[in-house]
């Protein structure tokens, strides 16, 4: 797969965002293509992109509570990180492959091929990050959370993303530097390629 990715600079969850994404597997699906071809997971990520492919539209998400407040929060996160690293922040946009793949990270990280991926997530969770955390404050990511910053680090070629789950200015605050690893971004790499192939074959089967 030829990696020579486009950067739009523009807002998360914008019209033009939504846009750009329609047709493509992006960084958030990218654990489902580490799922076997049989399971649920694996075959909704290939029927919502055949079914965009071929009616140009997409079926809105709907939201939980936990995500909405993650949208709402953000914003503080991103501040949060400037104040605990004295990094500066840009807009993440987003970066597009090719007709098939794109990604849209948190932020850009002013200075350095690096970047951020902020995650609000409720108090219980936060929990677990803390109790399973070193002294430190890195935490090992979930494997959805681990695939989705390895596909991103594909998508723009960026040498490592910070991963900051982020609740409250009170709490121990957490952070990890996720390097990039080549081995994972040539099997994410593999896995686009075949299942962007199933994605073909089905716009065969399901267009009129």
């Amino acid at each position: 797969m030829l990696i020579n990715p486009i950067f739009y600079d523009i807002d998360q969850n914008s019209e033009d965002w939504d846009e750009l994404r329609l047709k493509k597997f992006t960084a958030s699906m990218a654990s489902d293509l580490f799922m076997d071809k049989k399971t649920k997971g694996y075959q909704n990520a290939i029927t919502k992109v055949a079914f965009e492919v071929v009616t140009g539209k997409t079926q809105k998400q709907f939201t939980g509570q936990w995500m909405d407040y993650g949208h709402i929060t953000e914003p503080e996160a991103n501040e949060n990180y400037c104040i605990e690293t004295f990094n500066e922040l840009e807009n993440g946009g987003i970066w597009v492959i090719n007709e098939w793949v794109a990604a849209s990270p948190d932020a850009k990280i002013i200075g350095v091929n690096a970047g951020c991926e902020f995650k609000c997530p409720s108090f219980s969770t936060y929990r677990e990050y803390i109790e399973q955390s070193d002294k430190k404050g890195s935490v090992v990511l979930p494997k959805d959370y681990f695939y989705q910053v390895h596909f991103q680090m594909l998508c723009t070629g960026w040498e490592y993303i910070d991963y900051m789950p982020y609740l409250h200015t009170n709490l121990r605050q957490l952070l990890t530097r996720v390097k990039r690893d080549e081995s994972i971004i040539s099997e994410i790499t593999m896995r686009l390629e075949d299942a962007i192939s199933d994605v073909q074959n089905l716009v065969t089967k399901i267009q009129r």
